[in-house]
């Protein structure tokens, strides 16, 4: 379970954990959350995001590497509850 594919998706279950704790603290207690730092740090964080999205939409991991079980010769891979694929009745 702890492999290093799985290592970014527990990284955001850490965070989403994370800021759900604080969101209850918040609404449990009635304490208001402000964001006190620079203005220019919401326009950086929204650019990086739309060029890691746009960078990974461009780049995605079906256009890099066949799927495993598709072989060669340009074979498409069926789903398993294809009609075309299911045996003659």
């Amino acid at each position: 379970m702890f492999d290093r594919e799985n290592a970014i998706g527990l990284l955001l279950l850490g965070l989403c954990v994370a800021v759900g704790g604080v969101l209850v603290f918040g609404i449990g207690s009635g304490t208001r959350f402000r964001f006190t730092g620079p203005d220019w740090l919401g326009w950086v964080l929204m650019i990086a995001f739309l060029g890691a999205a746009l960078f990974g939409f461009r780049s995605g991991p079906g256009r890099r590497w066949p799927h495993p079980q598709a072989g060669r010769g340009g074979r498409r891979l069926r789903w398993p509850w294809s009609r075309r694929d299911s045996p003659p009745e």
